[in-house]
C-alpha cells in the first residue's frame, strides 16, 4: 500500500469520525426543535423522556457563585490562566485551567400550571457564560482576591516593579468564568420524568422529579426551546463542516 493511499485513508477515518459526531449534535438539536414542550401539570401522565420549559425557582435553597457572590441554584466556575510557551522562532500563548467546579443541587422548574423538581446531577448544561478577566500585575478585585487567598491552586498575578518612571507589571493574565442558573431565569429541561412522592409537598408542585437515568443525554439550559436548539446546532456544524473537508483533501490525495 503506498503511503499516499496509507494518509488518504486516515484522512477519511478521522473526517467520517468528525462527521458522526457533528451529525449526532445536529440530530439532538433537531429533536429539541420539533419537540413539543409540555405543560409541567402534564407530566404525571407522560413518563419517560420529556421537554420542558419554564422559570427556575428554588427548591432546597441557593449556592453562593465562589466568583460573583451571586444566588444560583447551578454554577459552574473555573479559573485559567495565559501561560507562554517557545514554538521554534517563536512563541505560542494558551490559556491553562488553573482549577474548576460544580455547585448547586435540585431545583423546581415552574410554567403557568404547575412546578416540578430537577435532579441535575450528570446533566450537560447550556449556560451563558460570564468572563472576568484581570491582566498581569494589576490588583484582583476584594471578591476575586478572597476566593484566590483561599485556594490553594491559584496564585494572584499582582506582582510589579517599580523602575522609577514606570512601574513594570509582573505576572500572567488571568480570568475567571461563571455560567450560571439563577432564580426566575427562563429554563429549558431534556430528561426523563419519573413519579416521586417526594418531590411535590405543597400546592401547585407534581410528584414528578426530572433527571438523567437511563437517558442518552440529559439537557439543562437557561433559556427557550428554540434558542436551545440553535445553540445545540451551532456545536454540530464545525465538525461536520471540517470532516466534509477532511474527506475531500482525501479524494484529492488519491
Amino acid at each position: 500500500m503506498s503511503l499516499a493511499l496509507l494518509f488518504a485513508g486516515l484522512l477519511g477515518i478521522a473526517g467520517l469520525t468528525l462527521i458522526a459526531l457533528g451529525a449526532r449534535e445536529l440530530w439532538f438539536a433537531w429533536q429539541i426543535y420539533r419537540g413539543e414542550p409540555l405543560a409541567v401539570y402534564e407530566l404525571p401522565n407522560e413518563l419517560g423522556p420529556v421537554e420542558v420549559q419554564g422559570v427556575a425557582e428554588p427548591d432546597e435553597g441557593t449556592v453562593q457563585s465562589p466568583i460573583s457572590g451571586s444566588s444560583s441554584l447551578i454554577c459552574e466556575w473555573e479559573v485559567q490562566e495565559r501561560r507562554t510557551t517557545s514554538a521554534g522562532k517563536g512563541t505560542n500563548t494558551y490559556w491553562k485551567t488553573l482549577d474548576e467546579g460544580l455547585l448547586g443541587g435540585p431545583f423546581r422548574l415552574a410554567d403557568d400550571t404547575a412546578s416540578c423538581r430537577v435532579e441535575p446531577a450528570g446533566s450537560v448544561r447550556h449556560l451563558e457564560e460570564q468572563t472576568v478577566t484581570v491582566p498581569g500585575g494589576t490588583s484582583l478585585p476584594d471578591r476575586l482576591a478572597d476566593f484566590v487567598a483561599g485556594n490553594a491552586n491559584i496564585t494572584a498575578q499582582d506582582e510589579t516593579v517599580d523602575l522609577g518612571v514606570t512601574e513594570l507589571r509582573l505576572g500572567n493574565d488571568q480570568r475567571f468564568i461563571e455560567r450560571r442558573l439563577d432564580p426566575g431565569e427562563d429554563c429549558f429541561v431534556y430528561g426523563r420524568a419519573q413519579y416521586d412522592t417526594g418531590a411535590g409537598q405543597h400546592g401547585g408542585e407534581v410528584n414528578v422529579v426530572i433527571d438523567g437515568d437511563g437517558i442518552r443525554r440529559f439537557l439543562i439550559a437557561d433559556g427557550r426551546e428554540r434558542g436551545v436548539a440553535w445553540d445545540v446546532g451551532k456545536l454540530g456544524v464545525v465538525p461536520v463542516a471540517i470532516g466534509l473537508g477532511l474527506l475531500a483533501l482525501a479524494v484529492v490525495v488519491v
